[in-house]
């Protein structure tokens, strides 16, 4: 059964896609500022109006590709807008299991499970916008089905 992140956390996503926009907005309004002298600020209202657009429609596609399963044998993660990421992580290959709740986070009532494995720096895996009882829940049943692994072959 497909589980997708908590709905809350499409604020969270705008948020960060509006800061981006707005430092994209600004920094290419002072560019074009400095070949046009008579530059006016409607083109950053403009800019900025045309960021914020796009950073809403990014947040709904990002909520949208985002998804995970527990398998039999694995966690499945899939999400993407533009680069479409399909994850599978044993659960032999899970080292820990944590929670994280940045100050965001705890104001819109979520939390980020994060999966830690064998292997490369950087194949640590994150489950956004988890409420954080079910993301407790969601981390004892990780560690489990990993203890419970632990007696089969790595992959």
């Amino acid at each position: 059964m497909d589980r997708k992140p908590e709905k809350r956390i499409t604020l969270l996503w705008f948020i960060q896609a509006s800061i981006v926009a707005g430092i994209v907005s600004s920094i290419t309004t002072g560019i074009l500022s400095v070949f046009n002298q008579g530059f006016s600020a409607n083109v950053l209202i403009l800019f900025l109006t045309i960021g914020n657009i796009l950073a809403a429609v990014h947040t709904v596609y990002r909520y949208r590709s985002w998804k995970y399963e527990i398998k039999k044998d694995h966690i499945y993660l899939e999400h993407g807008v533009l680069v479409k990421i399909k994850t599978m992580v044993p659960f032999v290959r899970i080292q820990h299991v944590d929670t994280q709740k940045s100050i965001l986070d705890r104001l819109l009532g979520v939390s980020s499970v994060v999966v830690y494995t064998a292997g490369s720096r950087g194949s640590d895996v994150s489950i956004p916008g988890v409420i954080p009882r079910e993301g407790e829940d969601l981390q004892d049943d990780l560690k489990n089905r990993a203890v419970e692994s632990e007696d089969r072959d790595g992959v």
